[in-house]
């Protein structure tokens, strides 16, 4: 029982809106030179609704054969409740029964945006606010990207289009899903209460969909069951099912944006504070730390607790700002290197269903006490900012912190990787 609520409040606490920021920068860096998309023609613009219209029959069919398959296949998966399956007939409403057969966030705006690279805002094509874009406004980054409107019909890059997506699974499909969350599907959509998250901040919802800890000791399943409650590799696999049949189908512009979704998660467990609760704490110096508050000492439990969150929140925002000030300065540098280095993809077994599990979420595992531990001798030299705005204002940092910079290298090169191998995947034929 102690241990579970130690385990509770750390994963409460921890920052759960985002890994790595801004999904949509790593992509288009990640897979600018991967030649199925640098080499394949633009794509039309289109509603979701006309292509669900056209393909109903066949999306039907998929969502049935994916809830068959995710029942006998991911572990504690809350099977989908039968009322939520898509209609025989089409009904008036195709997005709204095409999103909660998905189990997602029906209110998403799903607005027909692209994201440009920072310094390449096109000033001159109008622009959405991040409102309009997004179910919830949080405290992040979001106020400095850029939303260029694209209309029906209209020829884009497949680029622009999937590096887009990648970022828009951050912008609510995820939030309020559970039973004790706000809303009206929460009771409908069958998850049950809320496993983890702080619920002082509204996107934190999300985070059992963008998280995954999925390399525990059977100690700490056994006390605390809920952190195996999470489903970022089925929301990959949802998407990748989806993206396949857009592109089999003549629809490459879902095609590209769907994959782009599923892209999402599989980047998110590449940031090692989403696929570790307690990166630096092995289980020896967990039960320390709960003996200790037991016996009256809590001083370090909690301790521990605000070092998670602190070091979590503020290496993204480290992250974050160097990478759009390397962005604008237009100089090559070993961080955008990093992005786009392939040497490491043959490294890798194919893509499968459980790759996001087993070779994503084991390696940021592997790297996690190692990162959180250099995360730790920056911040000891380093003033800690209050959020993310006035961190992107900070001009007294530098950079300078080779042991923080290795680590951050060597995981975006991960990114890259897994981004390349994933995109690869769904876009065989």
């Amino acid at each position: 029982m102690k241990l579970t609520f130690l385990l509770l409040l750390l994963c409460a606490t921890a920052p759960s809106a985002w890994g790595w920021s801004n999904h949509t920068v790593g992509s288009y860096l990640a897979l600018q030179e991967l030649p199925a998309l640098r080499d394949a023609p633009q794509v039309e613009v289109e509603p979701l609704e006309q292509f669900l219209t056209k393909q109903y029959p066949a999306v039907l069919a998929l969502l049935e054969q994916q809830e068959t398959f995710a029942r006998a296949h991911f572990a504690q998966y809350p099977p989908r409740p039968d009322k939520l399956k898509l209609p025989a007939v089409p009904s008036d409403n195709l997005r709204h029964d095409f999103l909660t057969a998905l189990r997602i966030n029906p209110e998403i705006h799903l607005a027909m945006v692209i994201q440009p690279l920072p310094g390449k805002d096109l000033p001159e094509r109008e622009h959405l606010q991040a409102n309009q874009v997004m179910v919830e406004q949080t405290l992040s980054p979001w106020n400095r990207q850029r939303f260029i409107v694209i209309t029906e019909h209209e020829k884009v890059a497949p680029l622009a289009v999937l590096a887009s997506a990648a970022d828009e699974p951050d912008y609510g499909h995820d939030i309020n899903l559970f039973s004790d969350n706000p809303g009206n599907v929460g009771a409908l959509y069958g998850f049950g209460p809320q496993p983890f998250g702080d619920a002082r901040f509204q996107y934190s919802s999300q985070a059992p969909f963008h998280m995954g800890f999925f390399h525990e000791s059977p100690v700490v399943y056994a006390a605390a069951g809920f952190l195996e409650r999470s489903w970022p590799d089925w929301r990959a696999y949802q998407y990748m099912g989806l993206a396949r049949l857009a592109f089999a189908s003549g629809h490459p512009y879902w095609g590209y944006r769907f994959l782009g979704w599923g892209l999402h998660h599989i980047q998110d467990l590449t940031q090692p504070y989403h696929a570790k609760p307690l990166p630096g704490v092995d289980l020896a110096s967990l039960l320390l730390l709960e003996g200790k508050a037991i016996a009256g000492f809590a001083e370090d439990k909690q301790a521990s607790i605000e070092r998670v969150a602190t070091r979590h929140m503020e290496v993204e925002k480290y992250q974050s700002t160097w990478l759009r000030r390397l962005l604008r300065a237009g100089q090559p540098h070993p961080m955008l290197a990093a992005y786009v280095d392939v040497a490491q993809d043959k490294t890798y077994p194919p893509y499968s269903v459980d790759y996001l599990r087993e070779v994503v979420s084991a390696e940021s595992v592997n790297d996690s006490a190692v990162f959180d531990e250099a995360i730790g001798q920056w911040l000891e030299t380093a003033p800690v900012s209050s959020d993310f705005s006035s961190g992107n204002q900070l001009h007294r940092e530098d950079f300078d912190h080779p042991a923080l910079n290795q680590q951050l290298f060597k995981l975006l090169g991960h990114f890259g990787s897994h981004s390349r191998i994933y995109v690869s995947a769904g876009l065989a034929p």
